[in-house]
């Protein structure tokens, strides 16, 4: 009885990891857009996996010259009409088709004051 649980309990555990790699193997970097439009009351939302998607879909939002450089950290833009939010993440297709994401872990920026040292003129 105790050799048939151990079986057991070792086929569960290989069952699960072929899950995992699936997993592992579907996922690739890209991007999450959310765009809040304020003058029809309208939210989008893409998932795109190349920079020129990024940038057609932010043309497409905004008239003007600027262009998103590389997007290392979220970047929201709010100019009284639009909230233009962009932040990269890894992008993995579910069983059914559809796609989703996972946040990127990103280190902290913040630095205690203690260790700055102060600017001398």
């Amino acid at each position: 009885m105790k050799n048939y649980f151990v079986l057991l309990i070792f086929l569960s555990f290989f069952s699960f990891t072929t899950i995992t790699e699936k997993v592992e193997n579907n996922a690739r970097p890209g991007f999450y857009i959310s765009v809040e439009d304020f003058t029809d009351r309208s939210n989008h939302e893409f998932i795109v996996e190349s920079k020129d998607s990024v940038n057609i879909i932010f043309e497409q939002f905004f008239s003007s010259e600027l262009e998103l450089g590389n997007v290392d950290r979220p970047i929201t833009i709010f100019n009284g009409k639009r909230n233009f939010y962009i932040a990269r993440v890894t992008v993995s297709e579910k069983p059914n088709g559809e796609l989703s994401f996972r946040h990127l872990k990103y280190p902290n920026v913040y630095v205690k004051r203690s260790k700055l040292t102060p600017a001398v003129f």
